[in-house]
C-alpha cells in the first residue's frame, strides 16, 4: 500500500511539473484594439532588422484594448475591469484599429520576438523597467497625452535603437521628426529627458512592477501592466499534491503507535 500511494504521488508530481512547463508558457490574452496613440501623430524614422530604412507617420501615446479571451489569468491595468492599456514596443509592425488581436503573454525581455532577433533582451528589458518605474510605476494612474506621447517615443528608442548610439530623439538608427502634431517639441524634449535618466540609471534606480510583454507574430506587440494574478492550473494542482502529502503524514502519524506506547505494551 505505501508503494501504491509513493506511486501515486509521483505520478502526480510529474504531472504538475508537465503541466507547468506546457500550458504556463503559453498563456494568451485576446483583446480588441479600441484606439492606437492618445498623442500627437509624428514621423518615425528606422531602420528594418532586414536592414532597409523607413520612415512613417504613427500615433504615439497609449493604447487601449478591450479583453476578450485567452487563457492568461493575468489582469492587466486599464480604465475598465474589461479592459486594458498598451504601449507598443515595434516600429516595424502595424496593427488595426477594432480588429481583435491573440498575444502570448511574455517577459518583457522576449517581446518583439516577431521582428527583433532574441527579442528585446535582458539589458534594454531592464531600461524599460527603470523607464516607467520612475516616470510612469502605475499605469492606472493619471497622465497627460504629452506624458504618454514622451514615454511611447522614448520606449521605441530604447527598443530599436542601436546599443553602439546613444540615446537621441532626433539623429541615430531611430530617430523622430516633423511634421507632427502640435505638442511635438515638447513632446521630443520630455522624451529627450526621459532617455537621459534612462542612460545613466544604476542598477538601484526604481523599476515598474508587473511590466509584461503581449507578442504576436506579424502585427505590433505591446507592454502592459499586471494588476492582479490567479494561480495557475499548474499551480493549483501543485498546491493540491502538497496538501495531499502533508494529510497522508498526518494521517500516517496518528495511525502508528508511538514509541512509548510500544515499550509500554
Amino acid at each position: 500500500m505505501l508503494k501504491f500511494r509513493n506511486g501515486l504521488v509521483r505520478v502526480a508530481i510529474l504531472a504538475a511539473a508537465a503541466w507547468c512547463s506546457t500550458g504556463a508558457s503559453a498563456a494568451t490574452i485576446i483583446g480588441t484594439l479600441n484606439s492606437f496613440g492618445a498623442g500627437d501623430t509624428i514621423t518615425l524614422h528606422a531602420v528594418r532588422p532586414n536592414g532597409t530604412s523607413f520612415a512613417t507617420q504613427v500615433r504615439n501615446g497609449i493604447s487601449t484594448f478591450t479583453q476578450t479571451g485567452g487563457t492568461s489569468p493575468i489582469d492587466l491595468v486599464g480604465p475598465t475591469a474589461s479592459t486594458y492599456f498598451g504601449f507598443c514596443v515595434e516600429p516595424y509592425e502595424d496593427i488595426a484599429l477594432n480588429a481583435n488581436y491573440s498575444f502570448t503573454v511574455d517577459p518583457v525581455a522576449q517581446a518583439a520576438k516577431s521582428s527583433i532577433a532574441g527579442g528585446i533582451g535582458g539589458a534594454k528589458a531592464l531600461q524599460i523597467a527603470q523607464l516607467f518605474g520612475n516616470y510612469a510605476p502605475n499605469l492606472a494612474a493619471p497622465m497627460t497625452a504629452i506624458q504618454a506621447s514622451a514615454l511611447q517615443v522614448a520606449l521605441w528608442e530604447i527598443v530599436s535603437e542601436l546599443s553602439t548610439n546613444p540615446f537621441d530623439v532626433t539623429s541615430g538608427n531611430t530617430y523622430f521628426s516633423t511634421p507632427g502634431g502640435a505638442n511635438t517639441v515638447q513632446v521630443m524634449n520630455l522624451a529627450q529627458s526621459y532617455l537621459s535618466y534612462v542612460s545613466t540609471a544604476g542598477s538601484s534606480a526604481p523599476q515598474a512592477q508587473g511590466l509584461t510583454a503581449l507578442t504576436i507574430n506579424g502585427n505590433q506587440d505591446f507592454i502592459g501592466q499586471v494588476v492582479s494574478t490567479a494561480p495557475e492550473p499548474a499551480s493549483w494542482l501543485m498546491m493540491i499534491v502538497g496538501f495531499g502529502l502533508i494529510g497522508h503524514m498526518l494521517r500516517s502519524r496518528r495511525g502508528r503507535p508511538s514509541a512509548d506506547r510500544l515499550a509500554r505494551a
